[in-house]
């Protein structure tokens, strides 16, 4: 690479940095974002190799395009060591595959992780990958000088698949604090007043405690953070566009609709697109748990104390890579309150742990040319965040829906209640026709 090479870089994969803004116009865009805690990654990836000189790569610009317009191009999209049912998810491995192949210029990927619904590692995960995925990932991996994976376990599984240039690097997300992450990870609070809950159970899971921890936090006055396109985000942002096919799927989602319609009173339940409003709000609480990585992640660079909940065998090899507190989800007790996860709320190894990751990620930066946002004592030398755009502050600040939008949910989450499972279940099929329909449109 050449390092007088002025032009930005392109970075895969990126949400508006921004902010969605909440109109009927962006409402399909909006409902592809199945999890909105990839900017939590992505953001930082972006801002640490490239500070601000880069653009998102869209899946629409030509690998012809971009060996003309950029200098080089770095790869953030996770999760793509992806087994059945996760490799049908709409992700275009064969046109993606191709684009790699015809670029020129540089490329690196360095956020490669497993995709999973089970907690435990599995030595024979590899065999569950589809040909189209393992060819994705050998094209990667002959094109980037290494493949950077977020744990010990998906390196593993990419070195049982012929990937020998795999490096366990950790996840992006949390290198936002340069060189050490806060001491006021250490203040646990014997008491705290304002708690958030950032869970979710958009895989389906069956082992999910989702309505319990909903439960909890509507009988406790904690907030909850949600991170997927659903319910929730419809009535705080789209009320009028709540379909019966979409009770139905919350019904799945989250088990028990009778806290999240408690909480919705309450007004204690947020959404966000944009990660410096996130981070704001989680600073300031005195303490957050939940099963998102990185729905918790923002709190720990606000300096925030949390505890993870693993899941999954991906929530878990990232606790694991930063020493991070965490508790397995099957081995929750059956009765939880704030006092069981507050006595596991210890960061003294993070934070020693931390710093050696810290240290190996900027040196693999350096060797790769990388290095250009980061000074010679290992720092971040511009350390932005991205500003909200002024609509989605507005909107995200504060939830707006009135009581009359609540008083609708609830006739029509009476009158869904008598519609049998089969009915929604048709329903749902059909949704899921059009919004397959749509992704295809997205790479024509």
């Amino acid at each position: 690479m050449n390092a007088a090479d002025s032009r930005p870089t392109l970075i895969g994969y990126l949400p508006p940095p921004e902010g969605i803004r909440k109109t009927g116009g962006n409402y399909q865009y909006h409902s592809q974002f199945i999890n909105i805690g990839d900017i939590v990654y992505a953001n930082a990836g972006a801002m640490l190799t490239s500070g601000r000189n880069f653009e998102a790569w869209n899946f629409r610009m030509t690998a012809e395009e971009v060996n003309e317009r950029f200098s080089k191009v770095v790869f953030f999209i996770p999760c793509r060591i992806a087994p059945a049912p996760y490799d049908r998810d709409g992700y275009p491995y064969a046109y993606v595959t191709e684009f790699i192949e015809k670029l020129k210029i540089p490329f690196f990927s360095l956020g490669e992780s497993i995709q999973a619904r089970e907690y435990e590692y599995l030595p024979d995960f590899h065999k569950t990958l589809s040909p189209a995925v393992v060819r994705y990932l050998r094209v990667i991996a002959d094109r980037s000088p290494i493949v950077g994976a977020r744990g010990y376990y998906s390196a593993e599984v990419l070195d049982s698949i012929g990937i020998k240039n795999a490096v366990p690097l950790g996840c992006p997300s949390l290198y936002l604090n340069g060189p050490s992450l806060s001491q006021t990870l250490l203040n646990v609070p014997k008491n705290p007043e304002k708690v958030a809950v950032c869970y979710s159970n958009y895989q389906g899971n069956l082992h999910s405690r989702i309505d319990d921890f909903l439960r909890m936090a509507s009988q406790k006055n904690y907030h909850y953070i949600e991170q997927v396109f659903g319910l929730l985000t419809q009535v705080l942002y789209y009320p009028g566009k709540v379909r019966a096919a979409d009770i139905y799927e919350a019904r799945r989602f989250y088990k028990d609709l009778a806290p999240v319609l408690e909480l919705l009173k309450q007004k204690r339940v947020r959404y966000f697109t944009n990660y410096s409003l996130w981070k704001a709000f989680l600073g300031s609480m005195d303490f957050v748990f939940g099963a998102r990585m990185h729905g918790l992640t923002p709190a720990l660079h606000a300096g925030k104390p949390a505890v993870f909940i693993a899941h999954d065998a991906r929530v878990r090899e990232m606790c694991e890579f930063f020493s991070l507190p965490f508790v397995a989800e099957h081995e929750l007790p059956a009765s939880m309150d704030i006092d069981f996860f507050l006595s596991r709320c210890d960061y003294t190894s993070t934070l020693s742990q931390y710093q050696g990751a810290y240290a190996r990620f900027i040196q693999t930066l350096r060797t790769l040319g990388l290095d250009g946002n980061i000074d010679a004592a290992g720092s971040i030398i511009d350390c932005w965040e991205p500003e909200p755009d002024v609509q989605v502050a507005s909107e995200e600040r504060v939830p707006r829906y009135s009581p009359e939008e609540i008083f609708n949910l609830e006739q029509q989450l009476a009158i869904c209640g008598g519609i049998p499972d089969e009915t929604f279940e048709k329903l749902a099929q059909i949704s899921d026709i059009s919004q397959s329909w749509y992704r295809s449109r997205l790479n024509t």
